[in-house]
């Protein structure tokens, strides 16, 4: 369908290719009477010299020079009136001149209307081509909404390909969000799955030493140890709140890692100072061993505060899974671009097929010990998130007795 700007466009070619014509025309019709009125009067000189008896060879000179005569004109002209043909002159140049204005403007009329016919025609055929072009992109724009994004398009040079590439650009942004936002929701129905699940147990069990605590007929000693398991259950939850909230900002970035220049021996003294009482309470040594005194004294970029946090999560799992009389080490090792660090516990160990599943959220493993123990099972998944967001990493593996987690933090990227 030709639209209100594509009309004006049409009718402003037709006038203007008609006042070409016309001019053109005009032109023709000037010169062609010029013409006329020339020949008239070299056959008017032509008489008057033939009255004045001149002889040929004059004649034609004086046509050759193109010299006018008004003299001889008007004398040619009385020529013409005696023998009756003046009227004939008239008669001859009028109908030499309705045979030009019909000739030429039937040529003309002809030519207008070709090439006028010629653009509507070619006009008509760029509006079916640019509706076709927005149908195409019309199409794509549904194909968004229906959760498809892949723009199908031949590269080539024009305005066409170049607005379809970046309609395809956009399809795939549109795919990158929509599958972000996918992950969002999973994530959260997953975390709201886990959150109710960890809170269940801890629940309904402070619910029952509660209710037990609420009876008249209980000993003093089964009060005692009824509220000893009621402060349990809610340092317990008291502790899984914590550990939610941080992977809840830890997930939603309202927790922002900031790297700065710092001793990396610091950082881990820390680590260990925050499970020192614990490891006290079991005869636990806790050994660094440095690999060279550049590894231990050297200033890495990192974040101090959430790197403690990720080794003493580790360190805190060590002691709770190793035994009395133990030993936990702490190895450091610098390499070109990083610095890693193992901790090697003489604990319980894990199963290789859990090596990566520890690091899931809320995953405690499969071993009875695991069971039994206190736990949330956030600790290595914070752990994971934390060095993974200052471009690190960390493994598990199998050691001589019990395990050992491997971290590796880079030395270049601040």
């Amino acid at each position: 369908m030709i639209g209100k700007r594509e009309k004006i466009g049409w009718v402003r070619f037709s006038v203007c290719t008609a006042a070409i014509f016309l001019c053109i025309f005009g032109y023709g019709l000037f010169s062609e009477n010029r013409k006329l009125i020339r020949e008239e009067k070299q056959q008017l000189e032509t008489a008057g010299m033939m009255e004045d008896g001149k002889t040929q060879e004059e004649i034609l000179y004086h046509i050759f020079q193109g010299e006018e005569e008004k003299a001889l004109q008007k004398k040619g002209r009385q020529v013409y009136a005696r023998a009756g043909f003046e009227e004939e002159m008239k008669a001859r140049y009028q109908s030499r001149m309705v045979q030009y204005i019909v000739r030429s403007g039937g040529v003309f009329l002809g030519a207008y209307l070709l090439i006028t016919a010629a653009a509507y025609i070619r006009m008509r055929e760029a509006v079916r081509r640019k509706e076709q072009e927005f149908e195409q992109f019309g199409s794509v724009i549904e194909q968004f909404y229906t959760g498809h994004y892949q723009v199908a398009y031949r590269e080539e040079e024009g305005m066409k390909s170049r607005l379809f590439s970046r309609l395809n650009s956009l399809g795939k942004r549109l795919e990158v969000q929509e599958k972000k936002i996918q992950d969002e929701k999973e994530t959260t129905k997953s975390l709201v799955t886990d959150i109710s699940h960890q809170l269940k147990t801890p629940v309904a069990s402070l619910k029952m030493c509660l209710e037990l605590l609420a009876e008249e007929d209980l000993s003093k000693e089964e009060e005692k140890e009824f509220l000893g398991q009621a402060v349990g259950q809610t340092q317990r939850l008291d502790s899984l709140t914590k550990a939610l909230i941080n992977i809840s900002r830890m997930e939603t970035g309202m927790i922002s890692v900031k790297k700065i220049q710092a001793p990396i021996m610091d950082t881990i003294a820390q680590a260990v100072s925050s499970v020192y009482v614990k490891a006290q309470e079991k005869n636990i040594e806790i050994e660094v061993v440095k690999n060279s005194d550049e590894a231990a004294d050297m200033a890495i970029p990192h974040d101090p505060h959430w790197t403690r946090e990720a080794i003493a999560n580790i360190l805190e799992n060590a002691v709770k899974y190793s035994g009395r009389d133990t030993c936990i080490q702490i190895r450091m090792m610098k390499r070109t671009s990083f610095l890693r660090i193992e901790i090697e516990d003489q604990g319980i160990g894990i199963d290789s097929r859990d090596y990566t599943k520890i690091f899931q959220r809320f995953y405690r493993g499969t071993a009875p010990q695991v069971k039994e123990a206190d736990g949330s099972g956030v600790g290595l998944y914070l752990t994971r998130s934390i060095l993974e967001a200052q471009g690190g990493s960390v493994s598990v593996s199998a050691g001589k007795q019990g395990s050992i987690f491997t971290i590796h933090v880079s030395l270049t990227d601040l």
